[in-house]
Order: C-alpha cells, then structure tokens, then sequence
C-alpha cells in the first residue's frame, strides 16, 4: 500500500520482485502471506534493501493466469519496430496472442485486417508461425525474437505459382546480417528486375542507394549471387522452396533471398524491461 500510496495507483495493479543480485528476480504472488524482511534476505549485505517492482495494466490475480510474451511490432513501412507487452492467456495459442496485439496497434486504413507472427534469429526470418500453435511451444531467447504484423492483403490468398520468400540484409559475409527482414510475394517466371522494383518501393530506398546494393539467393550455407544485369534474369520458385536437411528428423532449411549493401543502422537496445526503481522513505 505504502509504494501504491507513493504512485497513486490501484495496489492491486502493482507487481513486486524479489531481489536477485544486481536486478530483480522471482515476482513475488499476490497470495503472498509473508513479511517484508523475507522478500529482502537476498539482498547484498552493507547495501541499501531493494525490492523491484513494475505498474500493470490489469489486477495482479488477473495477470497471473496469464502469460507474459514480448513481441515487436512491425508498420507498414517496414521502419518502425516498437515492443509490444502483451498478456494472452497461459494455455493460449499464437491465435489468442494476435487478438491481444490488435488491442494494442493501428492497422493499415485499406489492410487486411489479419496479423500474423514471425520468428526471427539473427536478423533473418525463420518460420511464419501457424495460428494453432501453442504459445508454450515458442521459446525466446538468445538472438532469437517474435515479431507481429499485418499481413498485406495481397498476400492473403496465394495462387500456386506464388511464394512468400524472406528478406534479410547482410554486408559482404552472408552471416553478417543485419536491419529488418521481411516478407515478400515473388511469382514464378517473373522477371526479377519486378521483384528489385517491389523492393525498392517497399524499403523506400532512393534510387542511387539502391544502385549499390547486390542480390543473393541463400540455402543451407551457400551463396548464389544474382548477376548484376538482371534484366534477363526470371524467378525459379522452386530455388525458394524449403530443402530438406541430412538430419533424419524431418527438418528443413528455407532458401532467403539477400539484399549485400553497406550497414548504416544505428545501434540500439531493443528491450527496456523495468522502470528505474524508486526510493520510498518512511
């Protein structure tokens, strides 16, 4: 009541941690029946007591049935990434954790209407997520995040001739990738001077830039440059389809089409997960 009192907030809307080094550790239940000194045993000898704590949108009863899961939201633009905290349901599927970012984002005036979830490793696209999955089957971590967005509404509905193809950026190394991939409608037999069009309109990129950059088709370690004068050149969609890999257990490698050019995005933290703690004097 004393840190509610201090934020003129609902105390039932406040959620605390327990002390772990440095940072803040296990949240404590709001079930808890025990006393302040428990929740500080772990604190640093000769240093001031901490308890953690962050401000919730919901009543922590609430909450608890819930799941944390961390997204970024992508626009339209392909520019703007923000994080977007959401809080579906613990046995919920990716269906339910899409309904809980339309709470939180404005779609396109003339989208679909439809998002859907990405996986995402070192700056390159793994997997469209199917809206069926449970959400204990996805697991964050590492280089690893997920990423909403809205799906264009030509992308909707795909003729068979048509592929969904990931797009990632890298600078000379094919692992040094780097910036927001994406996704992007390709057809087969259509000249790849189209597609170089496409994709230039959809990152905004000026004409001069966009001179500079080279194309690069990307399987399982290897790399197959797309001549410069490409204006002869017509997509084989089947040079996009998934490989399958010598493991034995059924998985498979998802050709990408790389985009060489210089990296000038600044760096940048993505998360901030707490506020910076306060002091509360008696």
């Amino acid at each position: 009541n004393a840190v509610a009192n201090h934020l003129d907030t609902d105390p039932y809307k406040l959620q605390f941690f327990k002390c772990q080094g440095d940072g803040p550790g296990n949240p404590v239940k709001c079930t808890y029946e025990g006393n302040l000194r428990d929740l500080l045993v772990y604190s640093k000898p000769r240093q001031p007591k901490k308890l953690y704590y962050q401000q919730l949108d919901m009543k922590i009863n609430e909450l608890e049935n819930k799941k944390q899961f961390k997204v970024l939201w992508l626009n339209n633009k392909v520019k703007e990434e923000r994080e977007l905290v959401l809080y579906p349901n613990k046995n919920g599927k990716v269906q339910d954790l899409l309904e809980e970012a339309k709470k939180q984002v404005e779609l396109s005036e003339n989208g679909s209407g439809k998002l859907r979830l990405l996986e995402i490793i070192s700056y390159k696209i793994l997997a469209v997520q199917k809206e069926d999955l449970a959400l204990d089957h996805l697991v964050v971590g590492g280089t690893k995040s997920y990423r909403v967005e809205e799906i264009p509404g030509d992308e909707v509905n795909m003729t068979v001739d048509e592929l969904l193809i990931p797009i990632a950026h890298f600078q000379k190394e094919m692992y040094q990738t780097f910036g927001i991939p994406f996704l992007l409608k390709i057809k087969d037999n259509e000249p790849f001077s189209e597609v170089k069009e496409r994709i230039q309109k959809k990152l905004d990129i000026p004409d001069k830039e966009f001179e500079k950059y080279k194309f690069a088709i990307i399987v399982m370690g290897r790399l197959e440059y797309i001549p410069e004068d490409s204006q002869e050149v017509r997509i084989d969609i089947k040079k996009f389809l998934p490989h399958a890999l010598q493991t034995g257990m059924g998985m498979q490698a998802r050709p990408w089409l790389g985009l060489d050019h210089v990296n000038k995005t600044p760096k940048r933290a993505r998360y901030n997960y707490l506020e910076k703690a306060i002091k509360i004097h008696n």
